[in-house]
């Protein structure tokens, strides 16, 4: 008897560390429009939670309640559907300076299967099994990056020394690609750009070389095929990326 009830406090000790380790903090710093609050930032896999002693500040969110989450290295930003009233109805955001340590590819990777919408993300995997890898630059209205194109079986990566121009999207996010010759890219990925009504941004890049020969093939039947054909989970969607990749070397 006092063996089974040593094994059953074990075992919830076990229990509560496991759920304790699916938690992930951040110190953070939250702006005001005057002054700003310190606090921590958690998140779990019910939604994220802003925990300060101004308890005004404090906010809980579901992930079904959060319109955008946006990620860098040192930032988190979050955009509700919540009217601000003093700002002619616009959504309310909140933006959260991450104080100690950084966000990291574990916590892209919770909130990548836990949001209903798409993940707004500069923080980037090491590697993801890439296909084909192009070096670009990235047209922007006033100052432009450059870095690596990359294309894989799941994701389209943006990789540049400017961390908060560099992305991650997964294929169902994309809403089109197009190009205007050999050495030009468009890809329009779901992204709230300000606006409160545009769900799209545009990420125009200039091809350093001529795109590899089957690349836009490639990106245009993983964004679009499955939308053709009624694709929609992961493994499928793969399947669709290895076919067309074996036809081409035909």
């Amino acid at each position: 008897m006092k063996k089974a009830v040593t094994f059953a406090g074990l075992l919830l000790i076990g229990l509560l560390s496991q759920a304790k380790a699916e938690e992930t903090r951040l110190a953070v710093k939250h702006d005001h429009l005057w002054k700003s609050c310190q606090g921590v930032l958690i998140f779990d896999d019910q939604g994220v939670r802003y925990e300060t002693k101004e308890l005004k500040h404090a906010r809980n969110w579901k992930y079904e309640d959060i319109q955008q989450l946006g990620i860098e290295p040192k930032k988190v930003v979050v955009l509700t559907y919540q009217d601000r009233k003093l700002y002619l109805g616009k959504d309310e955001r909140f933006t959260f300076v991450v104080t100690e340590g950084q966000v990291d590819d574990s916590l892209r990777a919770l909130l990548e299967s836990r949001l209903t919408r798409p993940l707004v993300s500069s923080v980037l995997p090491e590697e993801t099994g890439v296909k084909y890898r192009i070096p670009v630059r990235h047209r922007k209205t006033v100052t432009g990056t450059q870095g690596l194109l990359e294309f894989s079986d799941h994701y389209v990566i943006y990789r540049t020394p400017d961390q908060r121009d560099s992305r991650i999207w997964k294929y169902e996010d994309l809403v089109s690609v197009g190009t205007t010759g050999p050495y030009q890219l468009r890809i329009t990925a779901t992204e709230r750009t300000g606006g409160e009504f545009g769900g799209g941004r545009n990420f125009v890049f200039d091809l350093k070389e001529k795109l590899p020969a089957g690349a836009y093939d490639f990106l245009w039947n993983k964004i679009n095929r499955p939308k053709i054909d009624g694709v929609s989970s992961e493994p499928e969607r793969a399947s669709v990326g290895r076919s067309i990749d074996t036809a081409g070397r035909r």
